[in-house]
């Protein structure tokens, strides 16, 4: 298992969390269980279009909000 030191801190949904440096979003998607086809992710504010949630990387200090739409009326 990854140590602190192969770790970095990001936010994800208004919290703080360690991750393995060099995870893709894809990766955290899966790991956080936020597994839903109408998800989208921001970046530091900015949109991440799901074809590039394989090679998007987050870095320390990065904030990420896994946003789940309330479609319905």
């Amino acid at each position: 298992m990854n140590n602190d030191a192969e770790k970095i801190e990001v936010t994800i949904n208004g919290f703080k969390e360690k991750v393995p440096n060099g995870s893709s979003v894809t990766q955290l998607i899966l790991a956080y269980d936020e597994v839903d086809s109408a998800m989208m992710v921001e970046q530091n504010g900015r949109y991440v279009y799901p074809q590039n949630y394989d090679t998007t990387q987050p870095v320390a200090g990065d904030v990420l909000e896994f946003i789940h739409p309330d479609f319905g009326g």
